[in-house]
């Protein structure tokens, strides 16, 4: 019997411990995509890969009306093209068309892969700067406010 008091006693006095020990722990949220958006560098990159991708699109855009443009006089002369001089017409065009195909894709995927690269790499920038917040004010936990469902708004660290 005294055993079992002492366990209980001992279990009580833990939880009590714990629950005050995780009131003074201190959990906050920050928006990333705000400080991304709305800092220098943030900006920069976002200009850079903005501009880079208009680049990309007015290229493929352009190589694609020319194909288009090729096709149609393909089929306006059907019927004066005899048959092999047409399928041979018709074949060059679809190699076009795959090359045009793989071309995009590798550019595009290119294009993402340059964009989580510097995403990354503004993440590693800005990570010390979050590191000596959190200590300095004595943070246990920081979330990303994408990732929550709901929070009050005494919790956002993000102008901070």
């Amino acid at each position: 019997m005294l055993k079992s008091f002492k366990l209980y006693f001992f279990c009580f006095f833990l939880l009590l411990n714990s629950n005050a020990q995780s009131n003074e722990k201190k959990i906050v949220y920050l928006n990333l995509e705000n400080i991304f958006q709305n800092s220098k560098p943030g900006k920069l990159i976002l200009e850079d890969l903005s501009n880079k991708q208009k680049i990309n699109i007015e290229k493929f855009k352009k190589k694609e009306i020319e194909l288009r443009n090729a096709e149609q006089d393909i089929i306006k002369k059907k019927n004066i093209l005899s048959k092999e001089e047409f399928d041979v017409k018709a074949r060059a065009l679809n190699e076009q068309m795959k090359e045009y195909n793989i071309m995009r894709e590798k550019t595009f995927s290119e294009f993402e892969e340059n964009k989580k690269k510097k995403l990354n790499q503004f993440l590693k920038d800005i990570t010390p700067l979050i590191e000596n917040f959190v200590k300095e004010n004595s943070i246990s936990i920081v979330l990303n406010q994408k990732n929550l469902f709901i929070a009050s708004k005494n919790f956002d660290i993000t102008d901070q």
